[in-house]
């Protein structure tokens, strides 16, 4: 007699960030199949987050004979299923059961590209598809694939809620430099954003979770070492009367890929990088600076 061991899906986690996925002003999501392909091509969330279960949930995974492996775009959780029934868990998944994942930033400029409010910074992002005791009705849940709900300061737990969720991590974790975490729970809030039909069945369509980070959009500041001669047409004009430093009319997004034609007497101007952001409190604008 031969045994196997058979995993199946249970449900997958993409994370997307604009930065990355953009070329220019040109938006991934409305770009065609072909277009989306070549984009995600070099595309990995492990160059922003690590992405990591709990120790808590590394128990849990063990034990429910789940496997936690990284992708691309994010991660998915597998399940063990038993020889008879590819739906049936081979160990009953409890409508409670639920895994956290830590997401750690791994560069200091994630702020400075994603369309978050500075003041952010340091508070706790939660991403679940239930909803914290703690917090009001109006708290957003995790959303599905497709559903482009993008990332704001609403996932912000009250200060309450952060310090309950923190609870749940052993000390070291509560020590790192966390920017969130995702709770996954078998039995959400919502039908829809349900992991399992039941405990012993798995959903057949895999359910797949999005979370979403648009790219931030800034003036261009240019500061030249000569007064410049700026024309009505060009795309750029004097701040503050100065001919040697210049700004953008218009905000213009931060890209990895590609590259905005922002002119200067017929002349293409350079696109700034993400490490000089510099948000201004006197305008309330956020400034990319460029030294020509």
């Amino acid at each position: 007699m031969t045994f196997s061991i058979k995993y199946k899906p249970l449900f997958e986690v993409r994370i997307f960030h604009q930065y990355f996925l953009n070329k220019g002003t040109s938006d991934f999501f409305s770009m065609s199949e072909a277009d989306k392909e070549k984009q995600l091509a070099g595309y990995k969330v492990s160059k922003f987050f690590l992405v990591v279960p709990t120790a808590k949930s590394r128990n849990l995974l063990a034990g429910q004979h789940l496997v936690f492996s990284l992708t691309n775009t994010g991660f998915m959780i597998w399940v063990q299923v038993s020889d008879e029934n590819d739906v049936v868990p081979l160990i009953s998944l409890d409508d409670a059961l639920e895994l956290t994942f830590l997401l750690q930033p791994l560069n200091h400029t994630f702020i400075n590209y994603t369309n978050l409010t500075f003041s952010s910074a340091g508070k706790l992002f939660f991403f679940s598809n239930t909803r914290p005791d703690s917090e009001p009705v109006s708290f957003p849940l995790i959303k599905l694939l497709d559903d482009h709900l993008p990332v704001s300061e609403n996932f912000i737990p009250t200060a309450d809620g952060q310090k309950d969720i923190l609870s749940e991590l052993t000390q070291a974790e509560q020590n790192k430099n966390i920017f969130g975490l995702i709770k996954i729970r078998m039995k959400a809030d919502l039908a829809p954003l349900n992991v399992t039909v039941s405990p012993d069945e798995i959903k057949t369509s895999v359910p797949v979770f999005e979370v979403l980070f648009e790219n931030r959009k800034t003036v261009w500041r240019y500061i030249f070492e000569s007064d410049q001669q700026v024309k009505n047409k060009d795309d750029v004009k004097k701040e503050n009367g100065s001919a040697r430093q210049l700004i953008t009319k218009d905000f213009q997004p931060l890209t990895e890929k590609g590259f905005v034609s922002i002119e200067l007497d017929g002349d293409e101007l350079p696109n700034p990088d993400a490490q000089l952001v510099k948000p201004n409190s006197i305008d309330n604008k956020i400034y990319s600076e460029i030294y020509m």
